[in-house]
């Protein structure tokens, strides 16, 4: 094992993703040898928390009904519904962004994929007025455990090692020099205003370095592993590393935009064919099969 790659569970996007190498040019400090994968939601959170309000005021409209009204059957027919969509998405968006990620490994030669632990993750509630509040409790409550389980077996199956990190300060040290770091609101000096727990991003005092708070923490994980590779060759055991002792990294810059992919649309997991087209799941609008075989033969290799 030579690269790695670490993810984070982001503060504003879905998952950043970041390559480091334990060896490269035979230099002793691991070097970090892509870009950063940001995986953002989009207009998908704007989707879900419509449907959830829908789900809830079906609720109250049939919690109106007395208990002999058949009207309150229809109300259940569309609140099931409803979750069978709200599900749907999360499904196919956790198969999208495993196999982004898996994707993002295969380019890099990744053997070891590395994200922070869900049980370090608390879920606060839902609500309104409460900032950041309503992606918290979707992601904790739904996409991370879908994405957790689909990438795990997929790394599986596709023989790279998955391995779960406990954060333990990723998200409030500095990558380059290893110290601890504030978190900011705002990347503008003059906008940044007092230090806050989940600022968007990350200042150190220390060396001046300033980058996305979560591109930080994905460097952090995987220097963690990088540190348990390291040890793991050199004598055979495995032991937690602590952040602030494992080895800096030079962070490239980068910019935050790039190539936009396209979200699957509002459709069942099980609907493969869409306008004549056969799709993978998690791949719809975005991935294609396309082939000389004939339609049912090449359904047949697909089933």
């Amino acid at each position: 094992m030579e690269r790695v790659i670490g993810f984070d569970w982001g503060v504003h996007g879905l998952i950043t993703g970041v390559v480091l190498s334990t060896n490269a040019s035979e230099q002793e400090t691991p070097v970090q040898v892509s870009r950063p994968l940001f995986v953002n939601t989009g207009g998908l959170d704007g989707h879900q928390a419509r449907t959830r309000r829908q789900v809830d005021t079906l609720k109250a409209a049939r919690d109106g009904l007395t208990e002999g009204d058949p009207g309150r059957a229809n109300y259940d027919q569309e609140i099931s519904r409803c979750w069978r969509v709200y599900e749907a998405r999360n499904r196919e968006l956790a198969h999208l962004a495993a196999n982004l990620l898996l994707l993002f490994a295969a380019v890099w030669g990744c053997a070891l994929i590395s994200g922070e632990s869900l049980e370090t993750l608390k879920t606060t509630g839902r609500g309104k007025g409460v900032r950041g509040k309503w992606r918290n409790w979707r992601n904790n409550t739904t996409i991370r455990s879908e994405i957790w389980h689909i990438l795990r077996y997929k790394s599986h199956l596709l023989g790279i090692r998955f391995r779960s990190e406990r954060p333990r300060g990723t998200s409030h040290t500095c990558p380059r020099c290893g110290k601890a770091a504030e978190t900011y609101r705002s990347a503008r000096a003059h906008d940044r205003g007092a230090p806050v727990k989940w600022g968007r991003w990350l200042v150190c005092a220390h060396c001046s370095y300033n980058a996305d708070r979560d591109y930080c923490a994905a460097i952090n994980i995987a220097r963690l592993d990088v540190a348990f590779l390291t040890q793991m060759q050199a004598t055979g055991k495995a032991q937690a590393c602590d952040v602030s002792d494992a080895k800096s990294v030079k962070p490239c810059p980068y910019m935050a935009h790039g190539a936009v992919p396209l979200f699957p649309p509002q459709t069942l997991v099980g609907r493969l064919m869409h306008a004549g087209k056969i799709y993978l799941n998690g791949w719809k609008k975005s991935c294609t099969i396309r082939s000389s075989y004939a339609r049912p033969l090449l359904l047949r290799l697909c089933s």
